[in-house]
Parts: C-alpha cells; structure tokens; sequence
C-alpha cells in the first residue's frame, strides 16, 4: 500500500455538509477534475464506491438536494484543476485525502500541507474550528 496523506478538520459546531461544500466552492476549490466529477451517491452509508460522471452531465443542485440537511458528502474537489482528493464532509468535520498531484515539500517524501491549507484559508475563517490534524502514513 502506498503513502495515504490526509487533512482532518474538526468543527466547534455542526454544520450542514451542503453548506460547507458551497464555502468551499466559494473559495476556489472546484468538484471536476479532468473533466469528471467523482463522488459518492447520497445512499452510500459505508460502501464508499466512489462513482465518476462527465462534468457536463453533472448536476451539482439535484446532487446537493439529494442528500438531507445533515447527511455526509463525498466528493473529490481540487484546488485550481491542480492539486485534491476525496473529501467526506460531515455535520461535525471533513476529512480530505490528498490524492491528486499531491504537494510535497520536497522530492516525494514530506507532503506539503501548508500549500492545502493555504489554499483552505478563506474557508477556515468562515467556520468555527474545533482541530486541524494533518497526517502521512507511509
């Protein structure tokens, strides 16, 4: 298995997943990748069978209303069509696995987690936070 790199934000207060999704659209990140959009259906409790559909055949507003008010969100979101991964947006935290042209500090060893939260700042000020945890497992 190889190096699973991860971003935990843990919220002082609930929130709805849809609202945090909308922030942080608002705040540069985007929910297609090449083209696809890649996320997990409003129905998937604890499968995490990711699903990929064409940007243009994907409806963000019947995909956002498909799911309730609190339910949790997966869907994969870059910064830029330059660097992400998979988010699962809950009402008390997300969690971002950096998967896609992972930063690095240097050659492939140490991520880069300054550059996500960087890239996150607009969108941590507009919430109450609880913790940040960053995390490599090699």
């Amino acid at each position: 298995m190889g190096m699973q790199v991860s971003i935990d934000i843990n919220f002082a207060q609930e929130y709805s997943p849809k609202v945090i999704l909308n922030c942080l659209m608002n705040n540069g990140w985007n929910i297609y990748y090449q083209n696809i959009v890649t996320y997990l259906s409003s129905n998937d409790i604890d499968d995490y069978d990711w699903l990929n559909i064409d940007m243009n055949l994907f409806n963000l507003d019947k995909f956002i209303n498909s799911h309730n008010t609190m339910n949790k969100v997966g869907i994969v979101m870059v910064y830029n069509n330059e660097s992400g991964g998979n988010l699962l947006i809950y009402p008390n935290y997300l969690s971002m696995s950096l998967s896609i042209n992972r930063q690095y500090l240097s050659g492939e060893i140490i991520p880069d987690f300054n550059w996500y939260l960087v890239r996150m700042s607009g969108f941590l000020r507009n919430i109450n936070l609880s913790s940040i945890q960053c995390e490599t497992i090699y």
